[in-house]
């Protein structure tokens, strides 16, 4: 909505979580709070953290030494991390036969004592250096475009950046969250860039709904249910009326939504009145973003400090483009506002802002450069 970047629609997300929490309590018995306490979701979704665990010792590559490469000693690392028990974040077995294993380059190596070097110099590059784009590209040169794999190499570097990927199933997942993005066919480092920025909206969204910390692995793991158990049992959220909405009608309906939830009551009790009037009868007043809704992120959109709560003429005209405020707050009169109608919207140059912190800043000056007229 606005960015190149994709990005999650909010209500989709809101419905697809009511269905999930509904879900998961169902199955659990007992009321949904967080990934790491319900039973279903740590029985679930847990293993992941024991695979990373497994893998990461098998792997050591702490203890790598420059000496090792060309060794075997860092393939066969690696081969092990792939084949931990339980691990089906990478399909590893080969169920149509040894060629078909995504990483057969690996054992392939052990005869091939210059394809040997290659592969250790380029992992030992991943975990040891910090040039995550080249190594993307090294090792996409080496087991081709083989993105689960690619991006179980890179999670195993760190959970709380990198992420395990299963093209077809995100894919879906994204879908019914709104994301116009796709990982199928597209194995990049920019895609999985892309991928993992998406993952982590998701985790923001995840805990602020929640109201407690979630892990990108969490919303991860929100993600695949969505698709693996609640699609194939036909228990997402019925979002069919809402598709079928134009653009601006599913945009006022999301901006309806997040005006009368979380992000007016943040700025209630923030400003507890107008920002510029000081009008105290909350229930009159707008929660209204400096930056656009269209054109912020999800972290901007819900972002304290982006926000003001405006009597409902202000707040028209600031939307509009026709009032502004400068760095330290006070009124910016564009002047494709007549006087006569400033006067009669008790709009005047002397207003200023209740209050000014320096996190309002930028969003003023976006405010300014791309709305004010």
């Amino acid at each position: 909505m606005g960015t190149d970047q994709p990005s999650i629609d909010p209500y989709l997300f809101e419905r697809h979580l009511e269905a999930f929490r509904t879900y998961v309590e169902e199955r659990s018995g007992v009321p949904f709070v967080s990934f790491s306490s319900n039973p279903y979701t740590e029985k679930q979704e847990g293993y992941k953290y024991e695979v990373y665990r497994a893998a990461r010792e098998a792997l050591a590559f702490q203890a790598w030494k420059e000496a090792d490469i060309g060794s075997g000693e860092i393939a066969e690392a690696a081969i092990e991390a792939i084949e931990v028990p339980g691990n089906n974040l990478v399909p590893w077995q080969g169920r149509f036969g040894a060629e078909a294993r995504p990483h057969q380059p690996l054992y392939d190596a052990k005869s091939q004592p210059d394809h040997l070097l290659r592969i250790e110099r380029c992992l030992f590059g991943l975990y040891r250096d910090q040039n995550e784009e080249k190594s993307f590209r090294d090792l996409t040169d080496i087991f081709g475009k083989s993105y689960p794999l690619l991006a179980y190499f890179f999670f195993l570097k760190d959970r709380s950046r990198y992420l395990p990927i299963a093209p077809t199933f995100f894919d879906r997942s994204f879908q019914h969250l709104g994301a116009d993005f796709k990982t199928a066919r597209r194995c990049s480092w920019e895609n999985y860039s892309a991928y993992v920025v998406l993952i982590g909206e998701l985790k923001e969204m995840l805990t602020e709904s929640l109201s407690v910390e979630v892990t990108l692995l969490d919303a991860h793991s929100f993600a695949w249910i969505l698709v693996s158990q609640m699609e194939s049992g036909n228990r997402l959220a019925d979002v069919q009326e809402y598709l079928s909405l134009s653009a601006s009608e599913r945009e006022a309906i999301i901006k309806a939504r997040i005006g009368q939830g979380r992000f007016r009551q943040h700025l209630i009790n923030y400003w507890t009145g107008c920002a510029v009037t000081g009008c105290r009868e909350t229930a009159l007043l707008r929660a209204s973003h400096i930056k656009p809704w269209a054109q912020a992120s999800m972290s901007e959109r819900m972002n304290l400090y982006n926000g003001l709560l405006l009597s409902p003429a202000i707040d028209a005209a600031f939307d509009a483009g026709y009032i502004s405020f400068d760095d330290e707050g006070l009124m910016l009169i564009s002047k494709r506002l007549a006087p006569n109608d400033a006067e009669a919207l008790a709009i005047r140059p002397e207003m200023r802002l209740q209050r000014i912190e320096s996190e309002h800043r930028k969003f003023l000056e976006f405010h300014r450069e791309h709305v004010f007229k």
